[in-house]
């Protein structure tokens, strides 16, 4: 069904501090079910790319040093399962064409891999953003959202007009969605 995977990183890969951004190795913990859901995925053949706002960067909570050590830390991390993401694009500014809900990322990812074909592609995120993000790139969309929080975000996307094809609570949950049969 999908040939290219766009996912958010803070809430859908690793944990989200709340209230503060992923600043050290230590910070950064895999949510369960990542690296077997993302290696059952790349055993299929799809791409995996991550799309991440970094706003941190701009209000001088990470250097853009830090985000590339976290980058590097989550991908050795998925190497155990056999996961090598394809890439890895973030905004170090909270707006801007780039930063999400702009489609700046994913155009990026299709610019660097003219293979990609984004309505064959999903967008996969824990915020409204990310699925403003992949509809405005012509994805599929997949918010996670915890049970206690889902009919308060389909109202809210409703609300916007941002369009949610699928709410599941954890990215193992998108495993069936994206990889159906």
């Amino acid at each position: 069904m999908f040939s290219t995977v766009f996912l958010d990183r803070d809430g859908t890969i690793n944990r989200r501090i709340v209230g503060d951004w992923v600043s050290r190795e230590e910070d950064f913990v895999l949510l369960p079910g990542v690296g077997e859901t993302l290696a059952a995925w790349q055993r299929e053949g799809l791409r995996l790319i991550v799309i991440s706002n970094q706003r941190g960067v701009e209000i001088g909570r990470l250097t853009v040093a830090d985000v590339d050590r976290i980058h590097a830390y989550m991908a050795s991390l998925l190497l155990p399962f056999g996961v090598r993401l394809d890439a890895i694009y973030y905004a170090p500014t909270g707006s801007g064409p780039r930063a999400k809900p702009a489609p700046g990322m994913l155009l990026d990812a299709k610019r660097d891999f003219p293979a990609i074909d984004l309505a064959k592609s999903v967008m996969i995120g824990d915020a409204l953003r990310d699925c403003a993000a992949g509809a405005a790139a012509g994805c599929a969309t997949i918010l996670l959202a915890p049970p206690e929080e889902r009919d308060a975000m389909l109202a809210e996307a409703k609300a916007k007009q941002i369009r949610v094809d699928h709410c599941v609570a954890s990215l193992s949950d998108c495993r069936s969605l994206v990889l159906p049969g």
